[in-house]
């Protein structure tokens, strides 16, 4: 990342594929605005998305890695409820 240099009304230099936030700011005695700018980066927002999800639940993780481990994890009866479920997404 770079970043051009920080004076007065010096922008931050875009990242490329990030989305710019844009504020207006100063005064309009002189008929002008400095603006400040704000880019988020797409991994940014991910992270932000990746913060939403809800708590891993260990015990459920570790029962199932146990169950593909042990070869009982796939069930006839898993499988026609997972295809179910697919069923009534579509």
């Amino acid at each position: 990342m770079s970043i051009s240099p920080i004076g007065t009304n010096s922008p931050i230099t875009r990242l490329q594929g990030s989305k710019a936030v844009t504020q207006a700011q100063g005064s309009q005695d002189a008929g002008t605005r400095a603006l400040d700018t704000v880019e988020i980066s797409d991994a940014a927002r991910y992270l932000g998305e990746i913060r939403k999800l809800p708590e891993i639940r260990q015990e459920k993780v570790a029962a199932a890695r146990d169950a593909i481990a042990a070869g009982t994890y796939e069930t006839p009866q898993k499988l026609a409820v997972t295809v179910n479920r697919l069923m009534e997404d579509l």
